[in-house]
């Protein structure tokens, strides 16, 4: 063998990383082995991160295809088209990210977060989007294992035979969303819009579709399918005795009149402006486009309610329960929010009629 002659290089095992901060060099590099990795061509190793920190990063139109990213943050990066087919995603975190027409076909995502991301036109499907539990000492979860698109983008999506058990899409957009054999049992849609979704051999048994707002014919769809459905909608008539009711048990701290529970119901577009609705459960209750301006809802139970497009101007907020309510396009000036003096007695109220 002549001495100017070397061997070829011989391809590397993989390396795993750990809690790191990856910037647009060292992605790139990444890329570039795990690239040689799916060629089989030498110097490619597969790429394998562990609680690595990739937020605001551009891996738009990059193929990882088979990689690895447990419990990785995304948030706020360029994903688009990006491809992670039968990738292992698990616990990763894409909040505000843009991920449309990104490709997850059968990539495990179980208990990934897409909060506020755009994954209009995304495909994923056959992906695994149920609940999970790392087994490994070394990798932790912050918070909950539930997987979820709360305020997602989520426009000609594709999740055919899609695995979202259990999953939380409040207040997510699912405009023509194909979830076609996907399991749903269980899953959550408070404050969601499903316009024209294709349903077709869906598992719907269980899935809250109360403050769901339906349009076109999905309402139609839905209805033998065992999800629990938004009620039919109500005027100010309707609950104008309970609304006095209410008055008095407020006024009376629980001694007269009512309590007032409007929990699940359809008050879309009615007009509640400067109306007593402190302590009231309104929770999932579709409020889409009223008028609650001036109204007084402190420590009002507003938990996973749709008040899209509600006109909230000059509301008394304090001590509300906005958690999973969809304020999408609301109107918030001059709210007040915070503590207030009688807050204790309100919540005591509501303690003695639980």
């Amino acid at each position: 063998m002549s001495q100017y002659m070397r061997a070829a290089p011989q391809p590397k095992g993989p390396t795993t990383l750990v809690k790191i901060r990856l910037d647009a060099a060292s992605l790139a590099a990444l890329l570039e082995r795990h690239r040689r990795y799916l060629r089989n061509q030498s110097g490619g190793a597969r790429a394998i991160l562990r609680q690595c920190d990739l937020s605001g990063l551009d891996l738009s139109g990059g193929d990882w295809t088979n990689s690895e990213f447990l419990v990785c943050k995304f948030d706020g990066a360029n994903l688009q088209r990006a491809i992670f087919r039968h990738a292992n995603l698990f616990g990763a975190r894409f909040n505000s990210s843009d991920l449309s027409g990104a490709d997850f076909e059968k990539a495990d995502l179980r208990g990934a977060k897409f909060e506020l991301a755009n994954l209009t036109g995304a495909h994923l499907g056959g992906a695994d989007l149920r609940e999970g539990m790392v087994i490994d000492a070394g990798v932790t979860l912050d918070g909950d294992t539930g997987s979820r698109f709360t305020n997602a983008i989520l426009k000609g999506a594709r999740l055919p035979n899609a695995r979202c058990r259990s999953v939380d899409f409040s207040g997510a957009i699912l405009e023509g969303t194909d979830f076609s054999d996907a399991d749903l049992r269980n899953a959550c849609f408070h404050g969601a819009e499903l316009i024209d979704p294709i349903l077709r051999g869906a598992q719907l048994a269980e899935a809250d579709l109360r403050s769901a707002v339906l349009k076109g014919d999905v309402g139609q769809k839905l209805q033998n399918s065992g999800a629990a459905l938004p009620q039919a909608r109500l005027k100010l008539e309707a609950i104008a005795d309970r609304l006095t009711q209410h008055e008095r048990w407020v006024a009376s701290l629980g001694k007269d009149g009512r309590r007032l529970n409007l929990s699940g119901c359809n008050l879309e577009g009615v007009d509640l402006s400067g109306k007593l609705l402190a302590a009231a459960r309104l929770d999932h209750t579709i409020l889409l486009g009223a008028n609650l301006q001036s109204a007084n809802l402190a420590a009002a139970v507003l938990t996973g309610a749709n008040l899209q497009g509600a006109n909230l101007v000059s509301a008394e907020l304090r001590g509300a329960d906005l958690r999973w309510a969809n304020l999408r396009d609301a109107v918030l000036l001059n709210t007040r929010q915070g503590e207030m003096p009688g807050l204790a007695a309100l919540k005591t109220l509501i303690e003695a009629d639980e």
